[in-house]
Protein backbone atom coordinates (compact mmCIF):
# COMPACT_ATOMS: atom_id res chain seq x y z
CA UNK A 1 0.00 0.00 0.00
CA UNK A 2 1.61 3.14 -0.66
CA UNK A 3 2.31 5.55 1.89
CA UNK A 4 1.78 9.52 2.10
CA UNK A 5 5.58 10.87 3.06
CA UNK A 6 5.61 12.52 5.97
CA UNK A 7 8.73 14.11 7.02
CA UNK A 8 9.10 14.81 10.85
CA UNK A 9 11.69 16.63 12.62
CA UNK A 10 12.67 16.08 16.14
CA UNK A 11 14.44 18.93 18.04
CA UNK A 12 16.03 18.52 21.53
CA UNK A 13 12.87 20.34 22.61
CA UNK A 14 11.07 17.87 21.35
CA UNK A 15 9.20 19.73 18.77
CA UNK A 16 7.88 18.13 15.64
CA UNK A 17 7.12 19.39 12.30
CA UNK A 18 4.98 17.64 9.96
CA UNK A 19 5.22 18.50 6.12
CA UNK A 20 2.64 17.26 3.90
CA UNK A 21 3.87 17.11 -0.20
CA UNK A 22 2.38 19.86 -2.13
CA UNK A 23 2.48 17.70 -5.76
CA UNK A 24 -1.08 16.45 -7.26
CA UNK A 25 -3.30 18.98 -5.04
CA UNK A 26 -4.48 16.55 -3.04
CA UNK A 27 -3.46 13.67 0.21
CA UNK A 28 -3.16 11.25 -2.15
CA UNK A 29 -1.42 11.00 -5.51
CA UNK A 30 -3.74 9.61 -8.10
CA UNK A 31 -0.55 7.34 -9.14
CA UNK A 32 -1.44 5.30 -6.23
CA UNK A 33 -4.05 3.06 -8.01
CA UNK A 34 -0.83 2.31 -10.48
CA UNK A 35 0.85 0.25 -7.39
CA UNK A 36 3.86 1.71 -8.76
CA UNK A 37 4.25 -1.94 -10.21
CA UNK A 38 4.47 -3.72 -6.49
CA UNK A 39 2.39 -6.84 -6.02
CA UNK A 40 -0.81 -7.00 -4.21
CA UNK A 41 -0.80 -9.76 -2.49
CA UNK A 42 -3.76 -12.60 -2.50
CA UNK A 43 -6.31 -12.66 0.07
CA UNK A 44 -6.00 -16.70 0.57
CA UNK A 45 -3.80 -19.76 -1.23
CA UNK A 46 -3.89 -18.82 -5.37
CA UNK A 47 -5.82 -22.05 -6.69
CA UNK A 48 -3.84 -24.01 -9.68
CA UNK A 49 -7.50 -25.36 -11.01
CA UNK A 50 -9.09 -21.33 -11.18
CA UNK A 51 -5.53 -20.86 -12.63
CA UNK A 52 -6.46 -23.03 -15.76
CA UNK A 53 -9.61 -21.27 -15.91
CA UNK A 54 -7.53 -17.90 -16.78
CA UNK A 55 -4.78 -19.81 -18.75
CA UNK A 56 -7.91 -21.15 -21.40
CA UNK A 57 -9.93 -17.29 -21.22
CA UNK A 58 -6.82 -15.50 -21.96
CA UNK A 59 -6.00 -17.81 -24.95
CA UNK A 60 -2.22 -18.52 -23.67
CA UNK A 61 -2.20 -22.00 -25.48
CA UNK A 62 -1.58 -19.94 -28.51
CA UNK A 63 1.46 -19.11 -27.82
CA UNK A 64 2.63 -21.22 -25.09
CA UNK A 65 0.43 -24.57 -26.04
CA UNK A 66 -1.60 -26.45 -24.26
CA UNK A 67 0.90 -28.25 -21.99
CA UNK A 68 3.48 -25.20 -21.88
CA UNK A 69 5.70 -26.44 -24.53
CA UNK A 70 6.16 -23.29 -26.60
CA UNK A 71 4.38 -23.44 -29.68
CA UNK A 72 6.91 -22.61 -32.76
CA UNK A 73 7.49 -18.80 -33.93
CA UNK A 74 5.34 -17.47 -30.86
CA UNK A 75 7.23 -18.58 -27.28
CA UNK A 76 10.66 -19.42 -26.82
CA UNK A 77 10.48 -20.27 -22.91
CA UNK A 78 9.12 -23.86 -21.83
CA UNK A 79 6.80 -23.78 -19.44
CA UNK A 80 6.81 -27.67 -18.66
CA UNK A 81 10.37 -27.50 -18.20
CA UNK A 82 11.20 -28.60 -14.29
CA UNK A 83 14.63 -27.07 -14.63
CA UNK A 84 12.92 -23.78 -16.06
CA UNK A 85 9.98 -23.93 -13.09
CA UNK A 86 12.56 -24.29 -10.29
CA UNK A 87 14.51 -21.40 -10.74
CA UNK A 88 11.30 -18.99 -10.82
CA UNK A 89 10.37 -17.05 -7.90
CA UNK A 90 6.21 -16.54 -8.33
CA UNK A 91 6.61 -12.88 -7.63
CA UNK A 92 8.72 -12.24 -10.40
CA UNK A 93 6.40 -13.92 -12.50
CA UNK A 94 3.24 -12.45 -11.28
CA UNK A 95 5.29 -8.78 -12.21
CA UNK A 96 6.04 -10.09 -15.88
CA UNK A 97 2.48 -11.15 -16.27
CA UNK A 98 0.52 -8.16 -14.52
CA UNK A 99 3.40 -5.46 -16.01
CA UNK A 100 4.82 -7.23 -18.95
CA UNK A 101 8.83 -6.44 -19.66
CA UNK A 102 10.94 -4.11 -21.08
CA UNK A 103 12.05 -5.92 -24.41
CA UNK A 104 9.77 -7.86 -24.50
CA UNK A 105 6.29 -8.34 -26.22
CA UNK A 106 4.88 -10.27 -24.14
CA UNK A 107 1.14 -8.87 -23.48
CA UNK A 108 0.71 -7.40 -20.10
CA UNK A 109 -2.20 -8.15 -18.38
CA UNK A 110 -3.07 -5.62 -15.45
CA UNK A 111 -6.15 -4.28 -16.99
CA UNK A 112 -7.78 -7.34 -17.81
CA UNK A 113 -7.49 -9.46 -14.63
CA UNK A 114 -7.42 -8.87 -10.93
CA UNK A 115 -4.92 -10.03 -8.45
CA UNK A 116 -5.77 -12.86 -7.03
CA UNK A 117 -6.58 -13.96 -11.35
CA UNK A 118 -3.40 -13.43 -11.71
CA UNK A 119 -1.97 -15.39 -9.05
CA UNK A 120 -4.08 -17.95 -10.09
CA UNK A 121 -2.78 -18.37 -13.70
CA UNK A 122 1.07 -17.98 -12.24
CA UNK A 123 0.63 -21.01 -9.87
CA UNK A 124 -1.09 -23.16 -12.36
CA UNK A 125 1.82 -22.07 -15.09
CA UNK A 126 4.27 -22.94 -12.18
CA UNK A 127 1.89 -26.67 -12.03
CA UNK A 128 3.06 -27.31 -15.38
CA UNK A 129 6.98 -27.88 -14.80
CA UNK A 130 5.85 -28.86 -11.27
CA UNK A 131 2.22 -30.29 -10.55
CA UNK A 132 0.90 -29.42 -6.53
CA UNK A 133 1.17 -32.46 -4.78
CA UNK A 134 -2.34 -34.53 -4.56
CA UNK A 135 -4.00 -34.79 -1.60
CA UNK A 136 -2.40 -38.30 -1.16
CA UNK A 137 0.98 -36.95 -1.53
CA UNK A 138 0.52 -34.76 1.28
CA UNK A 139 -1.14 -36.76 3.63
CA UNK A 140 1.67 -38.94 3.50
CA UNK A 141 3.65 -36.29 3.91
CA UNK A 142 2.07 -34.65 6.98
CA UNK A 143 3.59 -37.01 9.12
CA UNK A 144 7.14 -36.75 8.10
CA UNK A 145 6.86 -32.70 8.57
CA UNK A 146 4.92 -33.45 12.04
CA UNK A 147 7.86 -35.46 13.15
CA UNK A 148 10.76 -33.36 11.67
CA UNK A 149 9.59 -29.86 11.10
CA UNK A 150 6.62 -28.65 13.16
CA UNK A 151 8.47 -28.75 16.10
CA UNK A 152 9.59 -25.07 14.93
CA UNK A 153 7.26 -24.66 12.32
CA UNK A 154 4.27 -25.41 13.52
CA UNK A 155 1.72 -28.36 12.40
CA UNK A 156 0.26 -25.59 10.03
CA UNK A 157 3.52 -23.84 8.71
CA UNK A 158 2.89 -20.37 10.73
CA UNK A 159 6.21 -20.40 12.16
CA UNK A 160 5.03 -21.43 16.13
CA UNK A 161 5.54 -24.46 17.07
CA UNK A 162 6.09 -25.94 20.64
CA UNK A 163 10.10 -24.99 20.64
CA UNK A 164 8.73 -21.15 19.94
CA UNK A 165 6.81 -20.36 22.85
CA UNK A 166 7.71 -17.99 24.82
CA UNK A 167 9.55 -16.39 21.48
CA UNK A 168 13.03 -18.47 22.86
CA UNK A 169 13.91 -18.75 18.90
CA UNK A 170 16.18 -16.19 17.52
CA UNK A 171 15.83 -15.95 14.38
CA UNK A 172 12.25 -16.86 14.33
CA UNK A 173 11.24 -19.52 12.66
CA UNK A 174 9.96 -19.58 8.69
CA UNK A 175 6.27 -18.95 8.49
CA UNK A 176 5.51 -20.90 5.27
CA UNK A 177 2.18 -18.75 5.04
CA UNK A 178 3.91 -15.87 4.24
CA UNK A 179 3.09 -14.74 0.60
CA UNK A 180 5.47 -11.52 0.56
CA UNK A 181 8.48 -14.16 2.04
CA UNK A 182 8.04 -17.29 0.10
CA UNK A 183 7.10 -16.05 -2.99
CA UNK A 184 9.99 -14.43 -3.65
CA UNK A 185 11.75 -17.77 -3.20
CA UNK A 186 12.61 -20.29 -6.14
CA UNK A 187 11.92 -24.08 -5.47
CA UNK A 188 15.67 -24.38 -5.74
CA UNK A 189 16.32 -22.31 -2.96
CA UNK A 190 14.20 -23.95 -0.98
CA UNK A 191 15.63 -27.10 -1.81
CA UNK A 192 18.92 -25.79 -0.77
CA UNK A 193 17.51 -25.20 2.78
CA UNK A 194 16.14 -28.25 3.76
CA UNK A 195 18.83 -30.27 2.04
CA UNK A 196 21.99 -28.24 3.23
CA UNK A 197 19.92 -26.04 5.98
CA UNK A 198 20.85 -22.22 7.00
CA UNK A 199 23.84 -21.51 8.75
CA UNK A 200 23.71 -19.82 11.94
CA UNK A 201 19.80 -19.60 11.93
CA UNK A 202 19.04 -23.10 13.80
CA UNK A 203 17.91 -24.49 10.36
CA UNK A 204 19.36 -27.91 10.21
CA UNK A 205 20.42 -30.16 7.16
CA UNK A 206 18.30 -33.04 6.20
CA UNK A 207 20.00 -34.36 3.15
CA UNK A 208 21.33 -37.79 3.75
CA UNK A 209 19.43 -38.35 6.40
CA UNK A 210 16.61 -40.45 7.85
CA UNK A 211 13.54 -40.89 9.65
CA UNK A 212 13.52 -44.54 10.73
CA UNK A 213 10.52 -44.36 12.02
CA UNK A 214 8.73 -43.22 9.23
CA UNK A 215 10.83 -45.06 7.11
CA UNK A 216 11.95 -41.63 5.34
CA UNK A 217 15.22 -41.27 3.74
CA UNK A 218 15.71 -37.85 3.31
CA UNK A 219 17.39 -38.20 -0.44
CA UNK A 220 17.53 -35.25 -3.26
CA UNK A 221 13.83 -36.60 -4.43
CA UNK A 222 11.86 -36.53 -1.18
CA UNK A 223 13.59 -33.74 -0.27
CA UNK A 224 11.87 -31.80 -3.63
CA UNK A 225 8.95 -33.49 -2.25
CA UNK A 226 9.25 -31.80 0.50
CA UNK A 227 9.52 -28.11 -1.11
CA UNK A 228 6.24 -29.38 -2.45
CA UNK A 229 4.87 -29.57 0.73
CA UNK A 230 6.23 -26.25 1.44
CA UNK A 231 4.35 -24.55 -1.22
CA UNK A 232 1.35 -26.33 -0.14
CA UNK A 233 0.84 -23.94 2.81
CA UNK A 234 0.88 -20.78 -0.10
CA UNK A 235 -0.65 -22.43 -2.71
CA UNK A 236 -4.02 -24.79 -3.54
CA UNK A 237 -4.83 -27.91 -5.45
CA UNK A 238 -8.74 -26.89 -5.10
CA UNK A 239 -10.69 -23.99 -6.75
CA UNK A 240 -10.47 -20.56 -5.08
CA UNK A 241 -14.39 -21.32 -3.04
CA UNK A 242 -13.44 -24.65 -2.04
CA UNK A 243 -10.14 -23.09 -0.84
CA UNK A 244 -11.67 -20.30 1.28
CA UNK A 245 -14.42 -22.95 2.71
CA UNK A 246 -11.67 -25.47 3.39
CA UNK A 247 -9.78 -22.42 5.43
CA UNK A 248 -13.26 -21.54 6.93
CA UNK A 249 -13.94 -24.41 8.75
CA UNK A 250 -9.79 -25.00 9.66
CA UNK A 251 -10.81 -21.69 11.36
CA UNK A 252 -13.78 -22.49 13.15
CA UNK A 253 -12.40 -26.21 14.27
CA UNK A 254 -9.81 -23.91 15.53
CA UNK A 255 -11.69 -21.93 17.40
CA UNK A 256 -13.80 -24.58 19.25
CA UNK A 257 -10.94 -26.48 20.08
CA UNK A 258 -9.41 -23.56 21.52
CA UNK A 259 -12.22 -22.38 23.31
CA UNK A 260 -12.67 -25.80 24.85
CA UNK A 261 -9.41 -25.99 26.61
CA UNK A 262 -10.19 -22.53 28.21
CA UNK A 263 -13.28 -23.49 29.25
CA UNK A 264 -11.20 -26.58 31.25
Amino acid sequence: MAMIPVIVGLTACNDSKVTLPSADDGLVSTKVTLGDKEPIWPNDDPSVPDGKGVYAAQNCAACHGLDGKPVAGKATVDLSSKEWGRKQKPVEQYDFITFGKEGSDHPAVRSKLRPPEIWNLVFYVRSLSTPPLTDGEIAEVSSVFGANCAVCHGTKGYGNGPLMKGNVLEPAPANFQSFPRFYDRTDELLWDHIANGIKWEGMPNFLGKQDKAKKVTFDEPYIWKMVGYVRHFHESNLTEDATKALHAKEDKEEKEHKDGAESK
